[in-house]
């Protein structure tokens, strides 16, 4: 490809960009969006498909969007989330008991710095609503025994929560999603894409030869990039302060709960990158690494198999684990 960029997609919802440009669908490269997740998704295809295998293509995206939008949700009636999170226990097959299996899998490889059950303790500040509120340390206290990942014991196919808790699969659900879009992609012989989950992004291939360029957004910079990751059939996800926060007396207060002390994450880190073939992976642990702050985050990241991150700490100081080089503004895997 003669250039490596048509147009940057910023997204600054949760801090990345990628090189792509959307057209209209009946023109090669073939896009679309649809709204899943509480987010927008998108997508543009690069292979030489018909307009027939498009409408195939978007068929099978729109289906698992909607399916797993639907289960995942903690608010929609008879999900499968919100039976398991009201009734303490649920059938789970397939997906749902996949899900679960994965988060459980995370947290234990973070010590708890990655939860699902933290959900009691996040809907307590309303951190993601039109409702935040700074809770007294009593209303938080009564609420942290809830929040203990061990809860949840899987027997067969059914789910239960020992403790009483509740779940929320925010932090790991957008990159369950794009393994299993990938994965379905692969099967449909696409060769070249991009998929966007509100942020999440997995590049497909490449394009003209060339790897996808992703950006990393620099934290509380408008539309300015602190690296570009060069990506190749690989998941690039990003956790950030600046994503989602509320400001109150002049503190911020990031979306991103601790689940030890049951606060927002306050700590030398303004935003985690994670990088790995894996989107469920890269998903979770982004938030993971966000809780355990830059030292301890980094070391964890080094010794997992299969990823590799890039830290940025409060003063926007790049930091790369040791499978990354950084060659001027491009980041690349050794």
């Amino acid at each position: 490809m003669k250039r490596i960029i048509c147009l940057f997609l910023i997204l600054s919802v949760l801090g990345i960009c990628c090189s792509c440009g959307a057209k209209k669908a009946q023109n090669k490269p073939y896009s679309n969006l649809l709204t899943a997740f509480d987010t927008t998704v998108s997508y543009t295809i690069y292979d030489d498909f018909s307009m027939k295998e498009f409408d195939d293509i978007r068929a099978k995206i729109h289906s698992i969007c909607t399916k797993c939008d639907y289960n995942f949700d903690e608010y929609t009636p008879s999900s499968f989330v919100n039976k398991f999170n009201r009734d303490k226990f649920a059938k789970a097959y397939g997906d749902d008991k996949d899900i679960l299996q994965e988060s459980i899998k995370y947290s234990k490889l973070t010590n708890g710095a990655f939860d699902i059950t933290v959900c009691p303790i996040v809907n307590l500040w309303g951190v993601n609503t039109n409702h935040f509120k700074v809770p007294k340390n009593v209303q938080i206290n009564h609420l942290l025994p809830e929040v203990d990942y061990n809860q949840i014991h899987l027997d067969k196919n059914t789910a239960h929560l020992t403790k009483g808790g509740k779940i929320d699969l925010g932090a790991i659900a957008k990159g369950y999603v794009a393994d299993k879009l990938v994965k379905e992609l692969k099967k449909m012989n696409v060769k070249s894409a991009i998929i966007d989950l509100g942020g999440n992004i997995y590049a497909i291939g490449s394009k003209d030869g060339k790897p996808f360029r992703v950006g990393i957004k620099k934290p509380f910079a408008n539309n300015e990039m602190s690296a570009f990751v060069k990506a190749k059939d690989i998941a690039v996800v990003t956790a950030g302060i600046d994503q989602r926060y509320k400001e109150r007396d002049g503190k911020i207060y990031p979306h991103i709960i601790d689940p030890k002390t049951g606060r927002p994450i306050d700590n030398d880190l303004n935003s985690v990158t994670v990088i790995s073939k894996n989107a469920t992976a890269a998903d979770a642990l982004s938030t993971g690494f966000m809780v355990m702050g830059l030292k301890k985050g980094l070391e964890l990241a080094n010794k997992t198999k299969d990823i590799e991150a890039v830290f940025i700490d409060r003063d926007n100081k790049l930091h790369l684990t040791d499978g990354l080089k950084q060659d001027g503004n491009n980041i690349t895997v050794k």
